[in-house]
């Protein structure tokens, strides 16, 4: 496995591009030469622990593009000093003008780097203008650390979060490099203390990290990435398939984006594990959801926890009027889909989840069965998945269009090998996904702890599986744009 780039969605309304860079992956040969060098000196560094941590999570960070640590470094001061002087302060305008400071400072990074372009394409659209674009490379991982350092902002702000006073704990919160580029995104009071007090290691964490992280390797290489060949070549060119292969594809991005993000939270998880750390869960089988509300209690958990605390419940949360109400979760979720990419698409689909639970609380409650609730909330998250793969908004409504057109199944069969995969391809795949249904229902529903042989036999399947069925395109982890 080789390290391999990172390349930013095409907006809706014009074709940018954003040139991919090469970084260092939790799946690469570069990280497999690094971690355990950083495991090995952190084990033997004494007090300065934490210090192996903040220059192995710079250079970790600086694989991509050395420059943009100066961002993180920035945001980092800014955050520190403004945390500093709101603890200082008795005056309450003051701490208001550092809070005001902190949040200006990080929405800026995230506005220039991350929407000014698409600000400028969309004005260009609606007022036929020819505004030049910036055609800024995408930090990655921007949106996941100045989520971080804004809520250790406003924690502080509001009294619950304690003020860092080392400032080299606090930039290695900022940058942590488990979770740096994709998450979770942490709170101060959940992280800084481990950074402060319990980083140590021992070889008992090695074990449990180990199969926590052969786990996270098997979503991501072995089906994720082998999903990734049925599923990119049809979204890239929609008008070239039929009804039935793009909805196959459509519910494929679905199993696809859950492998690809999750198998990356695991692996985050296992890597932190070995320094004593424990990360906050970001899944909890979110395709076994009843509804919509449940799957986003599901599914990405500290952003959606995120955007209550910091979005909606300031907003008003449910207090009030019932439609003031219903207008704080939609304002929500269209903000939650803004957040993942400077694209129409992703707005809508933050749209499509926000009017789906705004349904759930102005209908009437029916006793329905989750053998029935269950596999409509999936096709609904199939559906709204369209809009956040396809690279334009047209491209979504065509896919959904074109569903009319199912085809038969030689024709079905035709498009799929049109996509150049082969038939053993296909059925590995199914294969796997059955694998991962199983190990889903089995965490979903609470069943027994295995017996010792059946873990045994299931470590060695998924051992035996990554190093003879990962899928040959190394492909970037989705979330790495975001």
């Amino acid at each position: 496995m080789s390290a391999f780039f990172i390349q930013y969605k095409r907006l809706s309304l014009s074709p940018i591009t954003f040139k991919p860079k090469l970084g260092m992956l939790f799946n690469s040969f570069e990280f497999l030469l690094f971690f355990p060098l950083v495991l090995f000196v952190f084990a033997f560094a004494g007090r300065w622990k934490w210090l192996v941590l903040l220059i192995a999570s710079y250079t970790f960070y600086m694989s991509w593009k050395w420059e943009y640590i100066l961002l993180i470094l920035g945001s980092t001061i800014v955050d520190y000093l403004c945390a500093r002087g709101m603890e200082a302060s008795s005056d309450q305008k003051r701490k208001r003008l550092f809070l005001g400071v902190s949040m200006f400072s990080n929405l800026a990074l995230l506005i220039v780097f991350k929407y000014l372009d698409f600000f400028i394409s969309s004005v260009n659209s609606l007022s036929s203008s020819n505004l030049a674009l910036t055609h800024l490379l995408l930090p990655v991982g921007i949106s996941f650390y100045t989520f971080q350092t804004m809520s250790y902002s406003i924690d502080v702000y509001h009294g619950r979060a304690k003020v860092e006073k080392h400032f080299g704990r606090f930039a290695l919160f900022v940058s942590f490099f488990p979770q740096l580029v994709a998450g979770p995104i942490e709170r101060a009071k959940d992280l800084m203390h481990q950074l402060r007090n319990e980083l140590q290691f021992k070889t008992a964490y090695l074990i449990p990290a180990g199969k926590l992280f052969l786990w996270g390797l098997f979503k991501k290489v072995v089906i994720a990435d082998r999903l990734a060949l049925i599923v990119d070549p049809v979204f890239n060119e929609p008008n070239a398939y039929h009804g039935g292969i793009l909805a196959f594809a459509s519910v494929l991005f679905a199993v696809q984006i859950y492998c690809d993000f999750s198998g990356y939270v695991d692996m985050a998880l296992a890597i932190a594990k070995c320094f004593n750390v424990q990360l906050r869960q970001n899944f909890n089988t979110p395709y076994f959801a009843h509804n919509i509300s449940n799957f986003w209690h599901r599914w990405h958990i500290t952003l959606s926890q995120w955007f209550r605390d910091y979005v909606y419940i300031p907003l008003g949360g449910n207090r009030g009027v019932k439609w003031r109400w219903y207008y704080n979760l939609f304002i929500t979720f269209l903000v939650s889909g803004l957040w993942h990419g400077a694209n129409w698409t992703f707005v809508i689909w933050g749209a499509i989840h926000g009017g789906f639970i705004v349904a759930e609380k102005v209908l009437p409650k029916r006793n329905i069965s989750p053998w029935i609730t269950t596999p409509f909330t999936f096709l609904v998250a199939c559906f709204a998945w369209i809009f956040f793969r396809a690279n334009t908004v047209n491209d979504a409504f065509d896919i959904i269009a074109s569903f009319a057109d199912f085809g038969g199944l030689q024709v079905f069969i035709d498009d799929l090998l049109k996509t150049g995969i082969s038939k053993l391809h296909v059925i590995l795949a199914m294969v796997f996904i059955a694998v991962l249904f199983l190990k889903d229902a089995w965490t979903n529903w609470n069943w027994p702890r295995p017996a010792f042989t059946l873990r045994a036999v299931y470590y060695a399947f998924v051992f035996f599986s990554i190093v003879i069925f990962a899928a040959d395109n190394a492909a970037p982890f989705i979330y790495f744009q975001f």
